[in-house]
Formats: structure tokens, sequence, C-alpha cells
């Protein structure tokens, strides 16, 4: 295959969540490619059972127009999560050709299935064609955030306060996110409030559920610091932030606070598995001083974390580029 700088294009395929969409995103950015985005919408029952169980077929997809050849097929499929690995499977089988493709996150079919497979080292894959991060990967550069900043500084731009964003997530298959986890996680709140000079945001991932949202607005709705602007700040956030908090649930959302090169704080949720890779994930981030677990008071430490997005790239072309 040429080098992938060469006038080639991409397929972005995710589920459609914000965290899949900054992963493939981010690796089609540090590639340089053309890209598009595309949803996986699938119909029952391949949107439930695992990957392999059934046959690839046309009926696998509500929006199988998405993924017609007729027109200009991709040269690289670049797929995130476990529907998206139909699409990749369908397309490759279906184009006869040699699309190069590329998976995000562990497949748990066979990593031979793809060219390439890149993974966290939690989820302790191995093989000549996988390449482990310690992040899941982002599309977080200085770049992006200095833009989105610029689009909401009259927003943030003038605030005097040390700004210190926290990132809600919700219940996961890893974590609990319960009512008294909520009444619990606002008494670590007002704990930092009261203990450093900051002024706080608090800003809501697609997966919170509702009654978090709404104890959260109720408790803090005199003091302007739940965000409930039609537009996400997370970006811009991170951009004006001095510290960034973040609830542990979401593996997506801590990777891209480290990226973005400020003092992260994790705020433990119970864990609802006896095994939870994400334990695993964190203990790993703070062995390395990427964040520290929350406590009343924040203090300034230093990020060395390299931009791993870029360098899974770089290792793409070099191992992949001349096939």
């Amino acid at each position: 295959m040429n080098n992938f700088k060469t006038n080639k294009l991409a397929w972005c395929l995710t589920d459609g969540s914000a965290g899949m969409i900054s992963q493939v995103r981010g690796l089609a950015e540090a590639l340089n490619v053309s890209y598009e985005l595309k949803e996986v919408k699938l119909n029952f029952p391949w949107n439930k059972l695992p990957v392999n169980l059934l046959p690839l077929s046309n009926k696998m997809f509500k929006n199988l127009e998405e993924f017609s050849l007729d027109g200009k097929a991709p040269d690289i499929l670049i797929s995130c999560g476990k529907r998206s690995i139909y699409a990749s499977l369908f397309i490759k089988k279906k184009s006869n050709s040699s699309i190069f493709s590329i998976h995000i996150q562990n497949p748990k079919i066979n990593t031979n299935n793809f060219d390439v497979v890149v993974v966290p080292s939690h989820d302790k894959i191995y093989g000549q064609n996988v390449i482990t991060t310690d992040l899941a990967i982002n599309h977080i550069t200085p770049k992006l955030l200095v833009k989105h900043a610029e689009e909401m500084k009259d927003s943030f731009g003038s605030i005097q306060k040390p700004i210190c964003t926290v990132f809600i997530g919700g219940k996961s298959r890893n974590y609990k996110f319960d009512q008294s986890n909520v009444i619990e996680l606002a008494k670590t709140l007002d704990k930092v409030m009261n203990n450093n000079n900051v002024q706080m945001f608090i800003v809501f991932s697609r997966r919170t559920d509702e009654f978090i949202k709404d104890y959260l607005k109720k408790k803090y709705s005199k003091q302007n610091i739940v965000w409930e602007g039609k537009e996400n700040p997370y970006l811009a956030l991170m951009h004006y932030s001095k510290y960034l908090i973040c609830t542990s649930d979401s593996v997506s959302i801590i990777s891209e606070s480290v990226s973005a090169k400020k003092p992260v704080f994790i705020y433990k949720l119970p864990t609802s598995k006896r095994n939870n890779r994400i334990e695993s994930f964190i203990s790993t981030l703070v062995k390395k001083n990427y964040v520290k677990i929350l406590s009343d008071r924040l203090e300034d430490h230093s990020n060395s974390y390299e931009n791993e997005t870029t360098e899974v790239a770089k290792t793409i072309n070099e191992r992949y580029s001349n096939q």
C-alpha cells in the first residue's frame, strides 16, 4: 500500500458516540488523510449479539446506503467499537479490494481480521498487528482547544478565578452511579470549592442520567456552576481550565483530559465488578503521574504525557505504508 499521506480517503466507522468519534477522527487527522465520519446503525439481532455469531448481511444495517461502494470507495477503514466491526468486515468482504483496515479498542474477535488493531494496554491484547497505548487515542490538540476557546471566549475568557471543570459521566457496566453516589459526589465537590479558590463548572455527557442532572442543577442553581447552554463547551473548558475533574467511568474523557496537558483528578465511583479493567487503567495513569485521585485539595502537578495518537500514526505509517 502507498503512503497514507498521498490522497487517501478513510471511512471512520462508529456508533455515533462522542468518545468513539474522537478516537477515529484523531487517528485520521494524525495520519493526515481525508476522512468521512459514518455512523453504523444495526438492526436486531446484530445490534445485540457478539460479532461472528451471525453471518454478515445487507440486512444488518438500518442505513445500508451509507456503505455503498458505487461511488469513491475508501482506501482505509478506521473503526471503533463493536457495531463498527460489522461494517468494517462487511465493507472489506464486499469490496474485494485492498482496503486497509484499522480497528480501535478490543475487537473481541481474532485481531487478524484487521490490518492493525489499536488498544489501551489495560485490555491486555497482544499480537504482531496490535499497537498498545496508555490512553484511548483521541483528537485533542492545542490547535483544536484554542479554536474552541476562541469561539466561547465570551462565556469563559473574562473569568478571573482559576477554572475547575468537572466532567460527569454515568452508570456503566463497570461503575455504579445511583442517587446516593450523586449525593456523595456533590459533598466532595462542595469540599473542593470550600478549600480551593476556583470557579467550578459542571459539564454532563450524553450518558449522564436525568436524575443526576436534576440533582446537581437544583443544588447548584444559585451558583451558576452547571452548564446549561445548547452547545457542550468541554473543549473550550479544557483550554480555559486550570484543573480538570473526571468521574472514573469514562476512559475517553479521562484520556482527552490528560491529552489537554492540565492537572487531572479522578473522582472514583463505586465499582460494580471484581475485575474492573478501568480501575487498572486509572492505576496505570496514577503511577505515571498523569492523574491524581481527587481529594479536598487541588494541587498543581505536571503532566509529562506525550501525544500517543501521533505516535500511533507514525508507527502505522512505518510498519504498513509500503504493503
